[in-house]
């Protein structure tokens, strides 16, 4: 059968940090056939619009419509570049200033769907890393699960 969106658990609305379980939820909750009915239900697709291809997926999938393989990798690409662009925004400019104070630096190791995988340098504490995770959940997406070295 393939890769479904509801497969690639991810961060569709980047503006506003809406994950794909949410949307999915909203969707069979509310019955919802429409990308602006998936915004009124949880925000998602209300800030740059960047997403609404990705909710239209997600409405296809739910619908049981078919969603073409190109659409899919354009979705999945756009996808992939817009949230590394969101976590990296985050922690270069919210992030690692805050803890450059306390002589620690933060390396990105991966991004992969909603998990983030970060290294603390060199080693930083459990406070440091519980300051990166809530961050990281405030600015990007209070689902992402986040691993720290």
């Amino acid at each position: 059968m393939g890769e479904t969106s509801e497969s690639r658990r991810r961060l569709v609305c980047r503006c506003l940090g809406v994950s794909s379980p949410r949307i999915f939820d909203a969707i069979r909750r509310g019955g919802l056939s429409r990308v602006a009915e998936v915004t009124k239900a949880c925000t998602a697709g209300g800030g740059c619009g960047t997403c609404h291809p990705e909710i239209e997926e997600i409405l296809a999938d739910v619908a049981g419509d078919p969603v073409a393989a190109p659409v899919r990798l354009e979705n999945r690409l756009v996808c992939e570049a817009e949230t590394r662009a969101r976590v990296e925004g985050s922690i270069d400019s919210l992030i690692r200033p805050r803890l450059a104070e306390r002589g620690i630096d933060l390396e990105l190791r991966a991004i992969r769907g909603l998990e983030v995988r970060v290294r603390l340098l060199p080693g930083g504490d459990g406070e440091a890393a519980r300051f990166v995770a809530e961050k990281l959940r405030k600015y990007v997406c209070v689902d992402l699960e986040i691993e720290i070295e």
